[in-house]
């Protein structure tokens, strides 16, 4: 036999909590019929007990003739005896009509206790049913890591909303987590890929270097333009190699207090040509942070040297320090052409790049770098033209 689904259970639940209150009323009604209202009759008999020994009274102290008094006496016991007589049949039929009214009520009483049962249990039911089964629905679809709809049906009650909401927020969290531990993997599996080509990069390029130097001592005038060449792409592909040694490379050593504006004041003197202009701008008086001073170097002169390609060597490089709901947050600036919204999210894959000579890890680099640091990077535009690179660290 299979199981009543949770919506029946429940409507079957309220009838029978209902049907208490109908039992109660029906209960009432039963005792009402076979215990019917006494009637008080000592206010009844009472006033003809009165008359008639006034007129007893008055026939003892008189003659036969009737006398005026005694016939008083005599009319107010007959009036009496009328009332008496009118109370008897009123009650008597009174007590006829009882259990008939009583049981009328019963019906009456019954007959709205059950209409109201029949709308009010499908419709808590169905309030309470219909949220909760989409709850289950959802979890469901989190299994499946499908997604969840963010929005609930009108009327629902305000605590399952709450519930709805926090499962669509956890759906939503366990998306951003699976999303994060793949990108984690995949920056691990192309650091692993990087620090092997980086290797075999390396042992060639020694001896090469070596012997470009050696031929440049005794070559010919016009050859020296060639070995130049040599050179210069021997030097790119060690840059290269480098690069692709320090992808997914653990900072090395125990964390220490690093001074970001110290260390931002010291790269925009160094990093920035001297044709272009500069702003420093830190609103903290602690602008330090827990970390490893030299990976932090090398991702922040990282951006500050797209940034000063973006501007081709012209135009402002501006440095923000504040703190932004208890973290503080680095926001590195340019006026340059800026980054497209379709590209922001890529630019920090690597092996992405719109360079002709780039590698296209020189940005995850760091990304990885701040996010060992628990901090996270995106870029914005710059209000008047230009991208801003927004870097956020615990404080």
């Amino acid at each position: 036999m299979s199981r009543l689904s949770f919506r029946s259970r429940l409507f079957l639940t309220l009838l029978f909590v209902s049907a208490l209150p109908l039992l109660m009323v029906a209960g009432a009604g039963v005792w009402a019929i076979r215990n019917p209202p006494a009637i008080n009759a000592s206010q009844v008999i009472a006033p003809v007990a009165t008359t008639d020994v006034d007129l007893m009274q008055q026939i003892g102290r008189n003659t036969p003739a009737i006398s005026p008094s005694l016939r008083q006496a005599m009319q107010r016991h007959q009036a009496a005896i009328d009332t008496l007589l009118i109370s008897v049949t009123r009650t008597q039929d009174q007590q006829s009509r009882w259990p008939q009214a009583a049981a009328l009520f019963v019906v009456v009483a019954a007959t709205v206790m059950v209409i109201l049962i029949a709308v009010a249990a499908p419709m808590l039911s169905r309030q309470y049913a219909s949220p909760l089964n989409e709850i289950v629905e959802w979890t469901r679809r989190i299994q499946r890591r499908e997604p969840v709809p963010d929005a609930t049906k009108p009327g629902t009650m305000p605590e399952l909303v709450t519930l709805q909401r926090s499962l669509y927020e956890l759906q939503q969290g366990l998306e951003r987590a699976r999303a994060s531990e793949l990108d984690a993997e995949r920056l691990r599996a192309f650091g692993e890929v990087a620090r092997r080509v980086a290797h075999e990069m390396k042992n060639p390029l020694t001896p090469i270097r070596l012997a470009v130097r050696q031929l440049a001592k005794r070559a010919p005038t016009d050859m020296h333009d060639e070995l130049e060449v040599i050179a210069a792409e021997s030097a790119r592909l060690e840059g290269m190699a480098r690069e692709f040694a320090e992808l997914g490379r653990l900072p090395e050593g125990v964390a220490a207090p690093v001074d970001l504006r110290e260390l931002l004041e010291d790269l925009l003197r160094n990093t920035v040509p001297e044709g272009m202009a500069r702003a420093m701008h830190c609103l903290d008086d602690n602008a330090t942070i827990e970390g490893y001073y030299d990976p932090l170097r090398r991702a922040f002169s990282n951006v500050l040297r797209n940034a000063v390609e973006a501007c081709d060597g012209h135009g402002t490089i501006a440095v923000a320090i504040d703190r932004q709901n208890g973290r503080l947050r680095v926001a590195l600036s340019d006026d340059g052409p800026g980054v497209p919204e379709a590209t922001r999210e890529r630019i920090f894959e690597p092996y992405y790049t719109e360079k002709g000579d780039g590698t296209g890890l020189g940005l995850a680099i760091v990304r990885q770098t701040i996010e060992q640091h628990h901090g996270t990077i995106a870029v914005t535009d710059t209000p008047g033209g230009g991208a801003t690179f927004l870097m956020n660290f615990p404080a």
